[in-house]
Parts: structure tokens; sequence; C-alpha cells
């Protein structure tokens, strides 16, 4: 099942189509009880109503949720759920840099359990990748931190997200299309099976996670989302036939840029990895960057097609 976000038009909303199709609905109250506070692991409750025994059954019993049973509870009498999850959102963005969301499918009941996203052994690189970024300038201690992981990182390197001096021009915020983790995106849809168990998905996980991302969006002035996966991307934009081949074709773009440095032959290559819409007054531009499993990829010259992608997409914003 795709979450598209014409799935959520609201008729309260004035849309504008440019070169992505419609923005998700249900902008009304949320639909899950969250808890408030600056901490980067959160804790989430959703009534699983008539689903409750199946769902419970499913996490409880099967191997491929064996890391998600460890950081959640049911409660038979109100039929929910209750979950840790995270988000990373600075307390004070700077207002001279510009916000930018990071927005991840939904997180990985590891990074939960280690206390931050992409603490997993094999993503950690994803931090030296983003931080070698041209737009991004470091602390040494952070460099160091995330160079060599050790009981201080997570420590580090949440204190300079949550209160960021990374960067002059940008600032981010990590979040999830949906809260609940699994080890895979596609696991969502062995916990949430059939007609109900997909309505279910959409009213618990689906709306509210389009609803909040807006709110965030709104109150942070921020018009720029950069996604890692073309499933989620297709599911945002609402087209599944775009974006094929995304990896091979970055790679074969930043190839060719770093030859001729044109930028605009650059995005004109890859048109349909960067799309539009307008909500109301606010206008947001998607990114589809590298997938994550790419990270260590290399140029011929050593350098990080990751790395590289990123550049290119914050260039583009900070213009």
């Amino acid at each position: 099942m795709g979450l598209r976000l014409s799935d959520f038009a609201d008729a309260n909303l004035s849309l504008e189509r440019e070169t992505a199709p419609l923005f998700p609905h249900s902008l009304s109250g949320p639909l899950y009880e969250e808890r408030k506070t600056v901490s980067i692991i959160q804790q989430q409750t959703i009534q699983l109503s008539d689903q409750f025994e199946n769902i419970r059954e499913i996490i409880q019993t099967q191997d491929t949720f064996s890391n998600l049973s460890t950081i959640c509870s049911f409660k038979e009498n109100e039929k929910s759920i209750t979950f840790r999850t995270e988000k990373i959102h600075p307390l004070t963005p700077p207002k001279s840099t510009k916000p930018v969301v990071l927005l991840f499918s939904n997180p990985h009941p590891i990074s939960v359990q280690t206390g931050i996203f992409l603490s997993e052994p094999h993503s950690q690189a994803f931090w030296k990748r983003i931080f070698a970024c041209n737009y991004m300038h470091p602390s040494n201690e952070l460099i160091d931190s995330i160079s060599q992981w050790s009981s201080d990182t997570i420590g580090t390197l949440s204190a300079n997200l949550l209160n960021p001096t990374y960067s002059d021009e940008i600032t981010l915020f990590f979040d999830c299309l949906e809260s609940l983790p699994t080890n895979q995106y596609s696991d969502l849809g062995k916990i949430f099976k059939n007609k109900k168990g997909k309505a279910l998905r959409k009213k618990t996980l689906q709306d509210p996670g389009i609803e909040h991302l807006y709110k965030i969006s709104k109150k942070n002035n921020i018009t720029s989302w950069v996604v890692f996966s073309a499933e989620a991307y297709r599911n945002i934009i609402g087209e599944k036939n775009i974006a094929k081949y995304a990896p091979k074709r970055i790679r074969n773009a930043i190839d060719k840029y770093h030859l001729e440095q044109d930028n605009d032959l650059f995005w004109q290559t890859l048109n349909d990895l960067r799309s539009s819409f307008v909500i109301n007054d606010l206008e947001i531009t998607v990114y589809l960057s590298l997938i994550a499993r790419r990270k260590n990829d290399k140029t011929t010259d050593g350098r990080r097609y990751f790395t590289l992608m990123l550049d290119q997409i914050f260039q583009d914003i900070a213009k």
C-alpha cells in the first residue's frame, strides 16, 4: 500500500499544482497522543480498536518484529499500543539559515533503542557523509565524535542537532512519514494487513504523520523536504512511475556535472527528482537524494556520491 499525498486532499486547503500533484489532507485534530518533550526519543500511543489482538500477536510472535517488541507495550483494556519513536527538531533554529526537513519513511527500532537516528552500526557513516557537505561546518568535537563512535557520540551529536551551529546556511530537521518503528518500511504492511488494517494505518499513522509534517513546516517556515527512498518520494508526490533507476541516474548526473559544471543541466537530467507544490501560502519543494544504503559509493576520485548529491540539493535550497 502506498501513502499518496493525493489521498489526503483537504477541501479547506488552497492547493496549486506545479510539477507535483496534490498535497495531503485530514489536517484536523491529531489522531494520536504524543508526549511533549525536547527529547529526540519520544513516546506515542495509538488506538488499535478491533485490530488489537491481530497486531499484538504479529508483533509479539514474529521474528521480524523482535526489535520493535522491545520498545513497545500493549494495553488490552484500551486496545492500544504505546511505542518509542524519534524526531529531531532544533530547539531554536537560527533565523539566518534555511530550515530543511530530512524525511525518512519510518524509524528503525535499533536507532530508537540506541537514542538517535541512524545509530545502527551499518548506518553510522550517514553522519560522516552529511557533515562532509560543503554547506556544513561542524566543530572538531563533532567530527571526532562521529568519526569514531563511542559512548559519548550520541550525546555530542544530539546536542549539536538540537542546538545547531554546524552551518551558516542550512538547519536540519529530522522526521518520518510514519512514526511506528520497523526494520524495513515494507514491514508496516505486515502489521496492518487486509482492508481493515490498511484503514487503521491510514487513520493512526499516515494521516497524523502528514498533519504533523504540515504543521512543523508551517511553524518553522520550512519549504524544502529531502527524502532518501524512491518509494517514499513517489508516495509523497503521488506518482508511481517517476524516479526510476534513481541511484544510477544520480551517479551519472554527478559525474557529468563535475566535468561540465552545468547546474541547470544537472537538474534537467534529474527533473523528476525535484517536485514542488503549494499549500495555502506555503510552497514545498521535495527532493529525492541518493538512498542511504549507497552512502559509501565513491566517484573515481574518491569522493562520496551521497555527499555530492546533498551538496547539489543544499545549493539549490540555499540559492
